[in-house]
């Protein structure tokens, strides 16, 4: 496996996550529309995810992690 499918499959699952707890937690908090339950809750779990690249250095690819909660890059 590429570490760009890695990137990518760690990107889906952070996304999934996240929308499933805000999409449960809003859905029990508020009875509504599950379009707008569902559009809220995808926008927040992309602002609130965090976001997995794929950088080459000296040859090497390497996986990096950006939350909005921290400044710096962590690498994988």
């Amino acid at each position: 496996m590429t570490s760009k499918t890695k990137a990518l499959i760690f990107n889906l699952i952070a996304f999934a996550l996240l929308f499933l707890v805000f999409r449960l937690t809003i859905g029990a908090i508020i009875k509504g529309d599950t379009f707008w339950l569902a559009l809220i809750s995808a926008v927040i779990a992309s602002i609130l995810a965090p976001k997995f690249i794929v950088v080459k250095d000296d040859g090497k690819e390497k996986i990096l992690m950006k939350t909005i909660f921290s400044k710096d890059v962590r690498e994988l």
